[in-house]
């Protein structure tokens, strides 16, 4: 095990000042839609967002290490040391490491397509034309060849079924008789790999601007020019979902490339379109969506779903915000808060569980924000999340803010 340097832990200190914090925190009703005149307020004022510290390590790197999630407490991984797994830990707000699976093969390093953790003991990630499963209980490693070509690649990896030990892969293949380099066909892959060797189950074609994602237990196709919605099972068999049908019925109306939704409740963010980032949700008939800010992608849900990170681009550089999530709010989403002043590269950070903390990475910088362990006015009676829930909400009452406050 391995120390390395803690620069500054403002946990400790920073919540002394939480109800001028609060105070502080400005959310903006949404004022008037005009979807056909592209007019449309957003529904927060990012400018007016307050700012939560980090604690900061030196992690003595010369590069951004790549980071994703693992198995154990108060931890997250990079596979960018040493050739390892290596966990670093924050040990009452020290930093520590502890390497897995050193040299298990010639480049268990090189970053990779990473996903969420797999089981209590495995993980698993994709590096170009290959998927390996590490466990940590037995120590073992599995690698997969994924990608039949040395011209295809490994583009984006999600799990079908954790259990069956199923995976989709997107494979982007490039045409071996042509001599143009954007010549290539992307196709879903459903891969069982529960025995040695892997083994196509499905296959889906993923025609050039269509988008995937994974809401729930279903994988979601959009086609951007179309506005075509597709819907499938992890099976890739037709389906349906009710945020599909909400989708639908504001054809026209919003554009998008990217669905992020919500672990367990009936929301979710679409990113990437000309309107900006957008919250939907299917709790209510209607479903009307509403634009959050006017550049925004990158979302990112705490494994808890308590919490939602992003990536916001109104500003250069782009800076990184975080928003409490709770069903007491009319539509899930509390106030921003600024977190850094700077972005994070998608590889780039991840969460810790137990406690639940923000883990990003620049340089030769590691950055945390723990959001359980903070002092604030009422710790020990309550959670941090539901100290902020609680105070963001009784502002919103008193400026009669989202329908709150209002006088019947």
């Amino acid at each position: 095990m391995h120390r390395l340097t803690t620069i500054n832990n403002t946990g400790k200190y920073l919540w002394f000042v939480l109800p001028v914090f609060v105070i502080g925190i400005s959310v903006c009703l949404f004022a008037s839609t005009s979807f056909g005149g592209n007019k449309m307020e957003p529904l927060y004022n990012i400018n007016e967002a307050k700012h939560l510290e980090p604690q900061v390590y030196d992690i003595k790197t010369n590069s951004s290490l790549s980071l994703f999630p693992v198995p154990q407490d108060n931890s997250i991984g990079t596979n960018d040391l040493n050739n390892a797994i290596t966990l670093l830990s924050f040990p009452k707000g020290k930093i520590t490491t502890d390497q897995y699976f050193k040299n298990a093969y010639e480049q268990v390093g090189g970053g990779g397509e990473y996903i969420p953790i797999v089981s209590r003991d495995t993980i698993g990630f994709g590096q170009t034309r290959r998927f390996v499963l590490y466990n940590f209980r037995t120590k073992q490693h599995e690698r997969y060849r994924i990608a039949a070509s040395l011209e295809d690649t490994i583009e984006k990896i999600a799990i079908a079924d954790a259990r069956q030990r199923h995976f989709i892969f997107e494979i982007q293949a490039h045409n071996p008789r042509s001599e143009d380099p954007w010549d290539y066909s992307t196709h879903l892959l459903l891969m069982d790999l529960s025995e040695k060797e892997a083994r196509l189950v499905r296959q889906l074609p993923r025609e050039d601007g269509v988008t995937w994602s994974v809401v729930t237990d279903k994988v979601f196709l959009y086609d951007r020019e179309k506005e075509l919605l597709q819907v499938f099972t992890m099976n890739f068999e037709p389906s349906n979902h009710p945020l599909a049908d909400v989708i639908k019925q504001n054809k026209g109306k919003i554009r998008f490339m990217w669905i992020h939704a919500h672990q367990y409740l009936p929301f979710a963010i679409l990113s990437g379109g000309r309107n900006g980032a957008m919250f939907i949700t299917w709790s209510v008939a209607s479903g009307t969506p509403r634009l959050l800010f006017s550049e925004a992608k990158q979302f990112s849900f705490s494994p808890d779903g308590k919490w939602v990170v992003f990536r916001e681009e109104s500003s250069s550089p782009a800076k990184t915000y975080l928003m409490p999530i709770s069903e007491k709010y009319p539509n899930y989403l509390g106030s921003p808060i600024l977190v850094s002043n700077n972005y994070f590269n998608p590889n780039n950070f991840g969460w810790t569980t137990n406690p639940v903390s923000f883990i990003g990475s620049s340089l030769n910088k590691l950055y945390r924000w723990d959001l359980e362990n903070r002092d604030f006015p009422e710790k020990g009676k309550m959670s941090f999340h539901d100290y902020i829930v609680q105070k963001d909400l009784e502002k919103l009452a008193r400026e009669k803010k989202q329908g709150l406050g209002n006088n019947h």
